[in-house]
């Protein structure tokens, strides 16, 4: 598509970084993402590929706006609460630019829905804080060749993933193939704003590097950090024989991560 000179002004700061440049715009505005989740990894999350100049978001939630989501989630205000949030971050987001396409989904990913919420997007943007989802759109974005881009959070650490297309790194269900759970909530546990915002953040900048080539994407490479000690470090997902997701017959070792 051809920019009009009003976008190349709005968009002129991010244009002139030589990695990204026009070509990288206009893939943005050709793109439509799924973010499932509008808390305080989704908000953000949208918010910045909505500045961006993303073409189109297609938002996932069945929660309501609650008074405890405020000091994290910082697309809502207090008018907001008991709001559908995906109502009133699609409210925010046509503030923000108002030229972008927007479907909103008030309901849970299932299996009888998930392929569905997945038809004509480019990528996913995990932002639930629920295991079972997140095996759901591995399973659902592994079978339709879409990547997908993991992040949680609680207290003061968090963590990214990035899934391909193919697969080829392992997925989702190599790091977690049985476990009843991945940790408690942030409901649970609590949870510093600033904290999940570094995560969506990292989400985006993923996002944006599959979408236009300006960054490299660590396909398969768990990002842990620990804000509290300012550390951080990485591990490899190994794919797995038994994965009945990617299938793989041989593997490089036995363990199901190993560090790189």
């Amino acid at each position: 598509m051809t920019l009009s000179d009003e976008l190349l002004l709005r968009f002129s700061r991010q244009l002139l970084v030589p990695s990204f440049d026009l070509a990288g715009q206009e893939k943005l505005a050709a793109a439509r993402i799924l973010i499932v989740g509008c808390g305080g990894l989704g908000t953000p999350a949208a918010m910045y590929l909505a500045a961006a100049g993303v073409g189109g978001l297609v938002l996932v939630d069945d929660d309501r706006v609650d008074l405890s989501n405020l000091p994290r989630q910082v697309a809502y205000g207090e008018s907001d609460v008991s709001v559908l949030k995906v109502e009133a971050l699609a409210h925010r987001l046509r503030a923000m630019n108002a030229g972008m396409e927007l479907s909103i989904h008030a309901c849970r990913v299932e299996s009888s829905s998930v392929d569905k919420l997945m038809e004509g997007v480019d990528l996913v943007i995990d932002a639930t804080d629920n295991r079972e989802a997140r095996l759901l759109i591995d399973s659902a974005s592994a079978r339709l060749g879409i990547p997908w881009f993991m992040g949680a959070a609680v207290q003061l650490a968090g963590q990214n993933i990035a899934f391909s297309p193919t697969r080829t790194e392992g997925c989702y269900h190599c790091l977690s193939p049985d476990q009843a759970s991945m940790g408690g909530a942030c409901s649970e546990l609590g949870i510093l704003g600033p904290v999940v915002g570094v995560v969506a953040l990292n989400q985006v900048l993923d996002a944006l590097g599959f979408l236009t080539g300006c960054k490299p994407v660590p396909w398969g490479v768990v990002r842990f950090r620990d804000f509290s000690r300012d550390e951080q470090f990485h591990l490899s997902i190994e794919p797995r024989s038994d994965c009945k997701i990617c299938g793989f017959k041989a593997v490089r070792g036995s363990g199901d991560i190993r560090e790189s």
